[in-house]
């Protein structure tokens, strides 16, 4: 390694540039840390911008191992030297390495690849943003005990039902059949809050 010194530098130059540059539209990187620091890295990156600025996950597995005869619980990366950080400020990569806060990113070329949301998510184990909009929308018309609803499909579709029970994405219901009232339970989403 070569040091570029120029006229007025101090002995032994030492670079005056942060991990981060300026500020920027926040977005996530997958980073590659040495073995078995991800928790260090993370625990280091989080100090450093003492909580502001960046926001550093990784999925983790727990294990259980005999230790002394007793069963222990040890939780470990998902993924070994993969860590996910979102940051806030343009991340200068070459300090990093330098400091040996991070020994790489995942790139394309020289160019370090952006992951959105969705991507961390994943591979978190987390839904993804559709996924949390589907689940929005089928919550929002699951009906309640006691609320009118209306059955969408099936043979009896069109037919108005009273919600007896709900649990669990299950629905136990009746409805008036000529004089009888026939009761029944719709596990498929079915049965839908009539808009009121």
């Amino acid at each position: 390694m070569t040091l570029d010194l120029k006229e007025g530098d101090p002995w032994p130059f030492r670079s005056s540039r942060g991990i981060v540059g300026k500020p920027c539209e926040p977005v996530w990187h997958a980073l590659i840390t040495a073995p078995q620091k991800e928790a260090h890295t993370k625990e280091v990156l989080e100090r450093v911008f003492d909580g502001a600025g960046v926001q550093v996950v990784y999925p983790e597995v727990s294990k259980f191992r005999k230790v002394n005869g007793q069963d222990r619980e040890f939780v470990s990366p998902m993924i070994a030297r993969i860590i996910y950080a979102k940051f806030s400020y343009e991340p200068h990569w070459d300090v990093m390495r330098q400091r040996r806060i991070v020994s790489g990113v995942f790139s394309i070329g020289d160019k370090p690849v952006r992951l959105t949301q969705d991507d961390v998510d994943q591979a978190m184990g987390l839904p993804t943003e559709q996924e949390r909009q589907e689940q929005e929308r089928i919550r929002a018309f699951m009906p309640c005990a006691g609320e009118p609803a209306k059955l969408i499909g099936g043979p009896f579709k069109g037919f108005f039902v009273d919600v007896k029970k709900v649990e669990a994405g299950r629905v136990w219901y009746e409805m008036a059949f000529g004089d009888r009232r026939v009761s029944g339970e719709d596990t498929q989403g079915l049965v839908q809050r009539v808009a009121g």
